[in-house]
Order: structure tokens, then sequence, then C-alpha cells
């Protein structure tokens, strides 16, 4: 029997004990994803949780019920074992949601742990997500656990003998269903296109700008769309061209790696817009690079624009790539200690699905 229930059946108390545990569950939510919004549905007032005795918290040393919302990933896991760890007893878990199954659309990926292999959980809520009403029914579910001391699933399935309708092959029993074809794109997911009709001559003008200011150090300068430009050019020359443009767009927005393993090359892509020019304040401008795969190393931006240096960081740990002169490479910094090495990579093999086709009603 759970520890936990069994100190509430315990001593001369115990039915006071029951009684109070059932009507307080104070849950403190880990939300990390989407079933964060069904649980404020289910305890704002169309709903109203409170009525059943169970009122969401936020401070985990004076709640009772911790309510998983969503992916745990191996890093979060750690979060989760803690904040359950300072929790007093008699505590409870409750895993809300496909992903904390059994990782729902991310069940293959590097980063995914199952929250029963970290803390104990009582009751499972299926969905994707849950809808409000199954929230409150897992909280009744806990409830009823609390007070007779037996875990029971609330929903019940009739066992249906299909053998006299459907007649399945004794070969296909067994059969495994073929995975679908995979296959490599190869075409990169960059693509500078300088043919389409743009109206747009605020844009025209500052392009105009751009290759007057950094002549000889583009390859060539692009309208890609309304308020968006990519600038091509080689890796040595980027410092230089962010020397030049820091004082007009004077922050990173996101640095991004695309891969392109049948072209043995990494797409490297700074995207630079402007805080302190109103009219530039809209503008994407896009700074793209090549590196070869087998030597990713690329000049770190960080000290022309401070905000590039997180985003160097994670593309270093989810990509393997080198960025030259920023500090923390080499590093841990984003990702758990066991999460697999450079798992964004296009060489980085997850698991496939298979499935089997089974005859045996039963």
């Amino acid at each position: 029997m759970d520890e936990h229930i069994e100190f509430l059946k315990s001593g001369p108390l115990s039915l006071v004990k029951r009684w109070g545990a059932k009507w307080s569950l104070w849950p403190v939510h880990l939300v990390t994803a989407c079933c964060g919004v069904e649980l404020a549905h289910a305890y704002a007032c169309g709903y109203d949780g409170e009525r059943l005795g169970s009122l969401n918290y936020g401070i985990c040393r004076q709640t009772n019920l911790i309510i998983v919302e969503g992916a745990i990933t191996r890093k979060m896991a750690k979060v989760l074992r803690i904040t359950w760890e300072q929790m007093p007893d008699p505590k409870f878990v409750i895993v809300m949601g496909a992903c904390g199954l059994n990782g729902g659309l991310f069940w293959n990926g590097y980063h995914m742990v199952k929250p029963s292999d970290v803390v104990p959980v009582d009751y499972f809520i299926p969905g994707c997500p849950p809808t409000p009403e199954a929230l409150l029914r897992g909280i009744r579910a806990l409830q009823d656990k609390i007070m007779t001391g037996e875990t029971n699933s609330t929903a019940k399935f009739s066992k249906a003998d299909l053998s006299s309708i459907i007649e399945i092959p004794e070969e296909i029993k067994q059969k495994r269903v073929p995975t679908p074809p995979h296959s490599i794109a190869k075409a990169p997911v960059i693509q500078i296109d300088g043919q389409r009709e743009i109206e747009w001559d605020e844009g025209a003008n500052l392009i105009q700008t751009l290759k007057k200011d950094l002549e000889g150090l583009y390859i060539s300068i692009e309208m890609t769309d309304l308020n968006r430009i990519c600038l091509k050019t080689t890796p040595e020359k980027t410092p230089e061209i962010a020397e030049r443009l820091k004082f007009t767009f004077d922050h990173v927005k996101s640095v991004n790696v695309v891969d392109v393993p049948n072209e043995n090359k990494f797409i490297i892509e700074y995207v630079v817009s402007s805080y302190g020019v109103k009219d530039l304040m809209p503008v994407l401008l896009s700074i793209i690079t090549e590196i070869p795969r087998d030597n990713p190393r690329h000049p770190s931006l960080a000290k022309h624009w401070p905000s590039a240096d997180y985003m160097e960081r994670e593309m270093h740990e989810f990509f393997g790539v080198w960025f030259e002169d920023n500090p923390w490479m080499g590093r841990n910094f984003l990702l758990s200690p066991d999460t697999p090495e450079y798992p964004l990579r296009k060489d980085f093999k997850l698991p496939r699905e298979t499935y089997v086709l089974r005859g045996d009603s039963r």
C-alpha cells in the first residue's frame, strides 16, 4: 500500500486525517504545456474546482498534491523531483495529458522523460489535452483513494468477442505494419529568391544603403518579403558586418542553424532588428553564412551584439557549432548532462514507431 495512504489510515485519528486530506487537496501545478489551460478552466468559475475541496496553490512547501501538466524534459525532471521532495507528507501526484503518459507527440524526442520515472504517480488523466471534466474526475478519484486506500480506475471497458464477426488470417496475426519511407530533402531550407515582386519602396532604398555601407563584405542582399531582407556573406566577414551595423540594427532576435547533411554544410542565420531607429523597428535583416559540417566553426558575434550570446550557446549544444571567442563554448549550459550529444543534427537517430496487427480480440 502507498506509504502516504498507510499514514492516513493509521492511528486513532485516522478518520479525521483522511477527511481533512480529502477535502483540502492544494495542488502545486507544474505547467509545461497546453494542459495548463485546461487546469485553469477546471478551477475557473465555470467548473469551480474549489467546491470539490481542491484549491490551486503556488508554494510547494505548503501543498500536498502536484498536478503535472504536460511534457517533462530531462532538465525539467530535476525541478519535478525537487518540488515533490519539498512537499510535506502525505503527498500525491496526478499527471494529466498524453505528454505525461507516454510523451505525446514528442514520444521519440531525445529530451522526454516520463513523470512516473521521476516521482510516484497516483493517477493519470489521458487526453491531448484532457478536458476540465476529466481533471475533476481525477481529483475525485484521488479523494476516493484517500478515503478507501484503494486505487481504482474510473474508466471501465467491457470486452467484446469479435471472433464471429471478423476473422483475421493466421499469417497476418503477427505481421508488422510497414513504416513510411524516409528521405532527406536535397534543397536547403533557407532560399534567397530575389525575383519576387514586392512593393516596398523603403526596402529598396534600405538595400541600396546597405550595399553602400557594406561594400565588399557581402555576396548578395535581397528583399525576400515585406520588411524582410536577406544578406548572404562568408563567415570571416560577419564580425566586420556586425561592427558596421550594430548602431542601426542594435540587437539579435534569433540565431538559427539549418543542417543540410546531403551538402555537408550548416547554414547559420543571425536575424537582427532595431529598437533605437523607429523606421527600422519592423524590419528583420537575416545575415546568412555557410560553414562545413565536418568543421563547424563560426565567429561569435556576441561582442558586437550581446543578445547573440545566449542563442549561440543554444546552437552549440544543439548542433555542435563552435562559435569562436564565445567563452561558453564546450561548457554545459542548456541541456541536461545525460542528453545525447548534438541532438538536433539530422544524423541523430530517433526511434520510430512500429505497429503490429494482432488477430486476438482479447
